[in-house]
């Protein structure tokens, strides 16, 4: 995403660009109103007068509590800004919360204090855990919902195979 900001530098009209990196650096370039208006239709890209700085976060975190009830089984949702199957994925638990009754938490995986979250789920995102063990992933009917929830319910819920870990991916891909 690229955010104009105007300004003059000696006088002479300036333009800077300024782009937040999934890496989490913000990059801000000036240049003159001419080129800025030549480049603004393409990428931002790397020069003299490109800076950098750590700690870009220009997306809101979407942790925290959705919804909680006492004494029913926990569902922690891991997600991120922007997430439409998380939108669908919690839209499919709240619909069950009646005949099912849980609590909701997510878990922002680009939050600066779940960086164990985002080496593991960056790729699978949503994922689900239901008390603590590994539930789901990407998707979610009711009636898959409900059926995990009553297992909770009765004490009887098990972690399901097939939890992702990108980082032991990416390990295994380096090794080859």
């Amino acid at each position: 995403r690229y955010w104009p900001a105007r300004g003059s530098v000696s006088g002479h009209p300036q333009r800077a660009f300024t782009k937040c990196m999934p890496s989490g650096l913000l990059y801000t370039a000036t240049i003159s109103v001419f080129a800025a208006t030549r480049l603004a239709s393409r990428p931002l890209l790397a020069g003299p007068a490109l800076r950098q700085s750590r700690g870009c976060r220009l997306m809101a975190s979407v942790s925290g509590v959705v919804y909680a009830q006492a004494d029913v089984p926990a569902v922690r949702l891991f997600t991120k800004e922007g997430c439409t199957l998380c939108d669908k994925v919690r839209d499919v638990l709240r619909g069950v919360t009646d005949r099912a009754p849980h609590s909701l938490e997510a878990v922002d995986i680009t939050d600066e204090d779940h960086a164990q979250w985002l080496a593991k789920y960056k790729y699978d995102i949503p994922v689900l855990h239901l008390d603590g063990a590994y539930w789901t992933k990407h998707r979610l009917t009711e009636e898959e919902a409900l059926e995990a929830l009553a297992e909770a319910g009765a004490g009887a819920f098990a972690a399901r195979r097939g939890e992702p870990d990108a980082e032991r991916l990416e390990r295994r891909k380096e090794e080859r």
